[in-house]
């Protein structure tokens, strides 16, 4: 089965309810994921994400931000229709929601997951895969998979061990610490931690603070930090100058 054929299959349901509402407003694009009570990520939710990520990368969106409920970003995979139903989450769903999230981790704009309430799991994953991650002060995070067997399958052990550290984040999968945002703060998980009283609010202050510099040096700067993955420190360093003598020549 290709992609595309999983694409469709999955769109075949756009007659229920949407998992994902989109708003554009001053060139910044809010998906808010909206499966009460949970926000369990069922396989449709990786279409209707790749069907917003075609939305993000257009020319007159500047920033992107992912979010939830007030109480809930995303619990992950429904861990009693996955005991239930063997075979629900297949090799090709698994890899494609992995696509996905790496298309959204490569984009050239800044993307934000804005975390309040309970991030687990498959949520807490898709959160790692942005730029920053602002949370309120009620926030719970972690990666429980192990708790039942499992581990996480949609890039959050090499993208926490990126942010903590390999033994640190070892640490947090096998126990399945579920964490406050004040320790993931501590633990250079996330950006900020805001209060949870007009936590959206202060969302959007940091999200035009950020736009309030040049879009293309904003490029610039997510495009080399990126470099880091797979690229020499001098390379780096070099792209890095070669990058500021375009941009200071624009002026």
């Amino acid at each position: 089965m290709t992609f595309g054929t999983l694409h469709k299959d999955y769109a075949m349901h756009s007659n229920r309810t949407k998992l994902i509402d989109i708003v554009v407003e001053n060139h910044i694009l809010t998906l808010s994921i909206n499966n009460p009570p949970h926000n369990y990520l069922p396989g449709r939710f990786f279409t209707e994400l790749d069907e917003g990520y075609r939305q993000m990368t257009g020319d007159d969106i500047h920033a992107v931000i992912i979010t939830g409920t007030p109480k809930v970003f995303s619990k992950g995979a429904d861990i009693r229709e996955f005991m239930e139903n063997q075979g629900v989450i297949t090799e090709e769903l698994i890899v494609y929601g992995n696509e996905v999230f790496n298309r959204i981790e490569r984009l050239d704009k800044p993307v934000i997951a804005a975390i309040s309430g309970a991030c687990l799991g498959g949520g807490f994953e898709l959160a790692l895969c942005c730029n920053f991650r602002l949370c309120s002060e009620r926030s719970l995070l972690g990666l429980p998979e192990v708790s039942i067997g499992v581990i996480p399958g949609l890039g959050g052990i090499q993208r926490l061990s990126r942010l903590t550290g390999q033994a640190k984040a070892l640490e947090l999968i096998l126990l399945g610490d579920i964490f406050p945002a004040q320790k993931a703060l501590s633990l250079n998980i996330v950006s900020r931690v805001f209060p949870k009283d007009n936590f959206m609010g202060h969302v959007n202050i940091f999200v035009k603070t950020l736009l309030s510099a040049k879009m293309d040096a904003i490029q610039s700067v997510i495009s080399l930090i990126r470099q880091q993955w797979h690229v020499s420190e001098k390379e780096q360093i070099l792209n890095s100058a070669r990058q500021f003598l375009v941009l200071a020549n624009k002026r």
